[in-house]
């Protein structure tokens, strides 16, 4: 099916629920909305509100916050568009063809996909809380259409990379004035992609490598902090430790000669460890400043390795850290009504010369609004935001296998965004 006309559903927090989305990713890979109020906000001060229940994903210490055990259950909606534009230098062709040019652009490689996440948070006691979040932590869909004559298809012609996280925590109270918790994140992943292999030269026969059926379980830690520094400024603090995903995967590989091989493979995928700085500070008894700084380690992303029995073979990434910087504001009104702004911009993790188009990824900008109505045992809300991500230029290229000629891709995702709708309900 045509990536323009597919629709993925995903249910975060239903057992069973079918996990997909396209390209959602801050920074690196990992996503920062799910439809909670602070989406609104472009995640700015999104760990020192500690307003509601998805503060048990934000910053679990906020649980302590709360007066009273709260749910929430929120929405969202993801439409994106990501479209590339080949340059002159591009040396790829469509299969079977040797002359330059003909190969595709690939068409959209964007769609359309729907979700629904949960968090809970409770305050036991004075100085105890408990929490939990599940929610889709990252993950990069994308399918190119006419994928045999797509120029970048020997990085990838279909990526589903999926994750979905349960995140249990424990809050304990100091003071009135600071708290901490731990937590951990256990996250379990899907992963099936699809990667042409070069034939020999332009227009010869070419092969194709199918990793199916890829599944992860993993585990790490987190800690988090919130301190009141007076009445109207708040710290929080949270930081996530890295995880080495190990994607245990069905590979079958078809030669260009058409010889078929099936293979058990493991592929790894470093996720990398955060730490978020989040604050606020209520400039009137109506106004809240937000400010979000946080740092990514993609450094860590240096290979996405693929092992089997009969060997390794390593695809170099070589991703930089990323920063995110976000800044917002929270105006409650007289009627009931809170307003949220923001805007968020993230840096690239990589650069043209290293860029593949199976994980174009470049620098963010995101544009935020959103409201909740409080009608007292619950509170209703949604946000919008839209997320330009760059132009993801493309000047990389590789080796075909049997003569070891060079190949090269040249060109850009002319257009490349994703708008995000989300709605929202607490129970309190």
């Amino acid at each position: 099916m045509c990536a323009r006309t597919r629709t993925r559903i995903f249910a975060l927090g239903c057992i069973g629920a079918l996990l997909a989305t396209h390209a959602v990713h801050a920074g690196g890979l990992y996503i920062a909305e799910f439809g909670q109020p602070s989406m609104g906000t472009s995640s700015a001060g999104a760990g020192a509100l500690a307003e509601d229940a998805s503060t048990a994903a934000t910053n679990p210490a906020g649980i302590m916050k709360l007066d009273q055990s709260q749910w929430m259950v929120a929405g969202l909606g993801i439409f994106s568009s990501t479209k590339f534009g080949q340059q002159p230098g591009t040396t790829v062709t469509a299969a079977g063809s040797a002359v330059l040019g003909s190969g595709s652009n690939g068409g959209d490689a964007g769609g359309t996909a729907i979700g629904l996440s949960v968090a809970y948070a409770r305050p036991i006691n004075d100085r105890w809380g408990f929490g939990f979040a599940l929610n889709s932590i990252s993950g990069a869909a994308m399918e190119y259409e006419q994928p045999q004559d797509w120029v970048g298809r020997y990085w990838a012609q279909e990526v589903d990379l999926l994750t979905i996280t349960l995140q249990p925590a424990i809050a304990y109270k100091f003071s009135d004035y600071f708290s901490v918790a731990l937590g951990i994140p256990v996250l379990i992943g899907s992963l099936d992609l699809d990667v042409a292999i070069p034939g020999a030269a332009p227009g010869d026969p070419e092969g194709v490598d199918s990793i199916s059926d890829g599944d992860a379980t993993s585990v790490t830690g987190r800690i988090s902090a919130l301190w009141d520094i007076n009445d109207r400024a708040r710290l929080g603090f949270t930081y996530a430790g890295e995880n080495e995903v190990d994607f245990d995967s069905d590979l079958q590989k078809t030669e260009p000669s058409g010889l078929t091989t099936d293979f058990q493979a493991n592929v790894e995928i470093p996720f990398a460890q955060t730490a978020r700085l989040y604050g606020s500070f209520e400039i009137t008894e109506t106004t809240t400043l937000l400010a979000t700084v946080a740092w990514e380690d993609w450094s860590t992303f240096d290979n996405l390795l693929v092992s089997t029995t009969e060997g390794s073979a390593a695809k170099t990434r070589d991703w930089d850290d990323t920063w995110k910087y976000a800044l917002g504001a929270r105006i409650r009104a007289a009627d009931r009504w809170t307003w949220y702004a923001g805007a968020a911009y993230d840096t690239s993790p990589t650069s043209a010369d290293r860029r593949t188009a199976d994980m174009p990824m470049d620098r963010q900008v995101r544009l935020s609004v959103g409201a909740t109505y409080d009608k007292g045992d619950k509170v209703i809300g949604g946000a919008i935001t839209y997320a330009d991500f760059g132009s993801g230029r493309i000047n990389n290229g590789g080796f075909r296998p049997e003569s070891n000629e060079p190949w090269t891709v040249v060109g850009d995702y002319g257009t490349n965004r994703i708008v995000f709708a989300g709605f929202n309900i607490n129970w309190k």
